[in-house]
C-alpha cells in the first residue's frame, strides 16, 4: 500500500515490550491500518522455579487492531530482540528484514521451531533503502557487543522516526565497522520527528569504552594461565570470541568450543567471515583429550548461570570429555544481568572449590558493555537533534533518568515523553500527543506451550511458602460431620498440630459456625470462604502466605435405627 493512499499523516508509536523492563523488545509503528513491528524478543523469568522457560510478549493487541503488518525489521542477533521470533510468525507469517549475520542467527532460533523453510527473511545492509508500506526504512551501521548491528531510519508520513537500537559509539571496534556519525547527522540536519534511544547504560557517567580494551587484560590473564584457559561470554557476542581466539593462537592454544549455542555461533561465525582462521584452529571436545591442558582455550555459555548451560554443568562436573582442575583458568566476559546475581556467584564458589582461578568484570575489567554511557547518549541527542524523543530499552528507572537527560542536552520538556509498556504516542502535523493505552502483557512458555499466569503464579507461590491443603466434609442435607481438618505440605512440619495450625482450624471452625449449614461441596462462596479465612489467619501467626487448597466432600451418613 503506498503512503499516498492514506489520508492523514497520523502516526502512531507503542511498544509491547521493552519500556520498563530489560528484554522483550517489541515496537510497533503504525499508520492507518499498516503497521511495522520493530524486533520480536524474549526475556528470562526471574524465578525459574516456576517452571515457565522463556517469557513472549502478548501479541493480543495486534490481532484485536487487525492491523495488517507489513514487515518486521531487526536491529540485532541478541535474544531480547530475536528469540520470540516463533511465536510472531506463527500468528503473523509477514516478511522479516534484518542484516546478514542477525538473519542468520534468526535462522537458528526458527529452525528450532520448524519455522525457517517457510519464513521470509531478506537481507538489508546499512545505506539501503527498502520500502513497506507506508514506511521507508534505511538501515544505519552501529556499533554494539554483536556485529551487523544497527539502527533504523523510518521515513513516515508524519516525519523522520529513529530508533537506535542498542548502540555504543566505538571509536576502535574490532571489526573495523564503526558508528555512523555522519549519517546520523545528515538525518539530524534533514529534521528528525521523533528519536526512540537505548536508556540501559544511562547510569553510568562517561563513555563506555572501546571492545578492543578487553585484548589485553584477556592476554594478560591467559598468560598468567598454566592450565586450560574458560571464556564464559554470550555465544552471539562474536567480537569477543574473536578477540580470545585471536589470543589463543599467539599462545599456542586450540579453542575448543563448548555446548551446542556456542558451536552453532561459532559455525555461523566462520561462514559469515566473522571469525576468518585457518583450519585447525577450532578443534571438538574429543580431539581436546589428546593435548596438554596449557594448549587449550574452551569457549563456554553459561555466564549467567543458566541451569543446563556448558559452564553449569562444568561446573558440577557434569560436561561429558571435559573437567576443571586446580590451575585452570574461567572468565566471565560478560555482564552480571540485574537479578541473576546470587545463582552468578554460586556458581563462582563452585569454580573455586574445584580448584580454579575465576576472573570476574570486579576483579579484573574482562568485560565491557555493548550499551551507551552517558555521554554517548548526549551525542546521539546532539547528533539527531530531534523534535520529539521517548527513551526505550530499560527499567522506569532508567526511562526516567534518560528523560531527564535529554531534556539536559535541549531537547524541549514537552517534547519528552516517558512512556510504558502499552502507552502510544502520536505524531501528527508536526505535533506529538499522548494516544491511547492498550494491552501489553506477557505471555510465559514452558517448551513452546504458553503457561496460564495463574497457574506460574501457584507455582511461585508454592516454590517460596509450601501450601495447606484444608478437608472437610458434608452429609447431603449440608450437615458438617467431620473436619476441618489441615494438613501443611512445605508451609509447617507436622501432622496439623502445630500451634498455626491449630490456630488456623480454631478459626474456620469459628466462621463456619458463624455461617452455619447448609453447606454445598461445590460452593464457590464456600471456598472463598474457608481460603480467606485460613490465609488471614495464617499471615497473622507466620507472615507468610501458602497456597491454600480447600477440598469439601459430600459424604454419605448411617440412616438411625427404627
Amino acid at each position: 500500500m503506498a503512503a499516498g493512499s492514506f489520508r492523514t499523516d497520523s502516526v502512531q508509536v507503542l511498544a509491547l515490550g521493552g519500556l520498563g523492563e530489560i528484554g522483550l523488545n517489541l515496537t510497533v509503528v503504525e499508520h492507518g491500518e499498516a503497521a511495522l513491528l520493530i524486533d520480536a524478543g524474549v526475556m528470562f523469568p526471574e524465578r525459574p522455579a516456576t517452571g515457565a522457560g522463556l517469557i513472549v510478549p502478548d501479541l493480543g493487541y495486534l490481532e484485536q487492531a487487525r492491523l495488517k503488518i507489513v514487515g518486521i525489521v531487526l536491529t540485532h542477533a541478541h535474544e531480547d530482540h530475536i528469540g520470540a521470533l516463533p511465536q510472531v510468525l506463527d500468528r503473523f507469517p509477514v516478511p522479516v528484514y534484518g542484516t546478514r549475520l542477525t538473519l542468520a542467527f534468526a535462522r537458528r532460533r526458527l529452525s528450532e521451531h520448524h519455522l525457517a523453510r517457510d519464513a521470509a527473511l531478506n537481507a538489508i545492509a546499512p545505506g539501503d533503502q527498502v520500502e513497506l508500506g507506508p514506511f521507508q526504512i534505511e538501515p544505519i551501521r552501529v556499533t554494539h557487543s554483536t556485529p551487523d548491528s544497527v539502527a533504523l531510519a523510518i521515513g513516515t508520513p508524519a516525519g523522520m522516526i529513529i530508533h537506535s537500537g542498542d548502540f555504543k559509539i566505538d571509536d576502535a571496534p574490532v571489526d573495523g565497522q564503526r558508528f555512523d556519525t555522519r549519517r546520523f547527522a545528515e538525518l539530524g540536519n534533514q529534521g528528525v520527528a521523533l528519536l526512540l534511544s537505548d536508556s540501559t547504560n544511562v547510569e553510568r557517567p562517561g563513555r563506555s569504552g572501546s571492545e578492543s580494551l578487553v585484548r589485553p587484560v584477556l592476554r594478560e590473564q591467559m598468560a598468567r594461565c598454566r592450565g586450560r584457559f574458560f571464556l564464559s561470554v554470550f555465544s552471539s557476542h562474536l567480537h569477543r570470541i574473536r578477540q580470545v581466539v585471536e589470543l589463543s593462537r599467539e599462545a599456542g592454544r586450540m579453542v575448543v568450543p563448548l555446548g551446542r549455542r556456542m558451536i552453532d555461533s561459532v559455525r555461523l561465525g566462520i561462514e559469515l567471515g566473522e571469525l576468518n582462521f585457518p583450519s585447525g584452529t577450532f578443534i571438538d571436545a574429543a580431539e581436546a583429550e589428546f593435548l596438554a591442558p596449557r594448549h587449550l582455550t574452551f569457549l563456554a555459555g553459561g555466564s549467567q548461570a543458566e541451569p543446563l548451560s556448558a559452564l553449569s554443568r562444568l561446573a558440577s562436573d557434569a560436561f561429558p570429555r571435559v573437567r576443571i582442575d586446580p590451575g585452570d583458568t574461567v572468565v566471565f566476559s560478560s555482564r552480571f544481568i540485574p537479578g541473576n546475581e546470587r545463582p552468578i556467584m554460586t556458581l563462582i564458589n563452585a569454580l573455586y572449590r574445584m580448584g580454579a582461578e575465576v576472573v570476574y568484570e570486579t576483579v579484573a575489567p574482562v568485560h565491557v558493555s555493548g550499551h551507551a554511557s552517558r555521554e554517548e547518549l548526549v551525542d546521539m541527542l546532539r547528533l539527531v537533534k530531534p523534535r520529539h524523543f521517548v527513551p526505550i530499552h530499560g527499567e522506569y528507572r532508567h526511562l526516567k533518568r534518560h528523560l531527564e537527560l535529554a531534556i539536559e542536552a535541549g531537547v524541549p520538556v514537552g517534547n519528552c515523553y516517558l512512556l510504558e509498556n502499552g502507552d502510544s504516542l502520536v505524531l501528527e502535523s508536526g505535533r506529538a500527543r499522548r494516544g491511547i493505552s492498550v494491552h501489553a502483557g506477557r505471555v510465559m512458555l514452558q517448551g513452546d506451550e504458553p503457561q496460564d499466569p495463574a497457574l506460574v503464579e501457584e507455582r511461585r507461590i508454592l516454590s517460596r511458602s509450601g501450601a495447606v491443603i484444608v478437608t472437610m466434609a458434608v452429609s447431603a442435607t449440608g450437615e458438617m460431620v467431620a473436619g476441618p481438618e489441615l494438613i501443611s505440605r512445605g508451609f509447617v512440619t507436622g501432622d496439623g498440630s502445630s500451634p498455626q495450625l491449630r490456630a488456623a482450624r480454631m478459626a474456620l471452625a469459628a466462621r463456619l459456625g458463624a455461617i452455619g449449614a447448609p453447606f454445598k461441596p461445590r460452593d464457590p462462596a464456600l471456598r472463598e470462604e474457608i481460603v480467606r479465612t485460613i490465609e488471614t489467619a495464617l499471615q497473622e501467626s507466620t507472615g507468610r502466605r501458602p497456597l491454600i487448597v480447600p477440598h469439601v466432600m459430600e459424604v454419605e451418613t448411617p440412616s438411625r435405627a427404627k
